[in-house]
């Protein structure tokens, strides 16, 4: 039996796992707690009211950062276990970071939820036996490429970040600037009302 995942919105299936073997069966069974439990590991990584509130908020505009959480971890998920390229999960994990690299995560937790996938599915190969190694060795690999991926994005954020940042202090010191110049030129035109030295 294949694992079957949610397209974009979570609607319908999107297709069968690859590459995954033994664990598939595992995987499909638990596909639901795996994904859960993913998400409680990254809503912990919050501070404490703030993981209440991504927790407790289920309405999507009242709380659109939890909803994309939910959404991005779902579609990284799927995406790792049908073995999608990495590339092709860019949307997802800028769904999920870009969140994380506004709040000034540190770079390893803003990334670190990926290999967290990796101890998820370590737990259910265990009751796959031992002729899962080999696809949690597949699983692995995917994840680690997802992970440098999601440096990759985490960067970008923090790039975009800082351009909007600086723009924002050039236009207040532009700001700063012409006022200083009109006073200059009203001081120039009423030389009266210059201060005294």
């Amino acid at each position: 039996m294949a694992v079957t995942a949610p397209v974009g919105d979570g609607g319908g299936p999107a297709g069968p796992a690859q590459g995954v073997g033994m664990l598939d069966r595992e995987i499909e069974e638990h596909r639901g707690e795996i994904l859960e439990r993913w998400i409680d590991d990254v809503m912990k990584g919050y501070p404490e009211e703030t993981e209440k509130f991504l927790r407790n908020q289920s309405d999507r505009f009242a709380n659109p950062v939890g909803a994309s959480l939910r959404e991005g971890l779902a579609e990284l998920l799927d995406g790792v276990l049908r073995g999608v390229e990495p590339d092709e999960l860019i949307s997802a994990l800028d769904r999920v970071i870009r969140v994380r690299a506004v709040q000034e995560f540190s770079p390893s937790a803003a990334v670190g939820f990926v290999f967290d996938l990796k101890d998820l599915l370590r737990e259910v190969a265990k009751g796959a036996g031992t002729d899962a190694a080999g696809s949690l060795d597949v699983l692995e690999d995917r994840i680690e490429r997802l992970g440098l991926h999601a440096f990759d994005v985490y960067m970008s954020c923090r790039e975009q970040m800082w351009s909007i940042r600086m723009q924002e202090i050039r236009n207040q010191s532009l700001g700063i600037l012409e006022r200083m110049q009109e006073w200059r030129e009203k001081r120039a035109e009423n030389p009266e009302h210059a201060p005294r030295s």
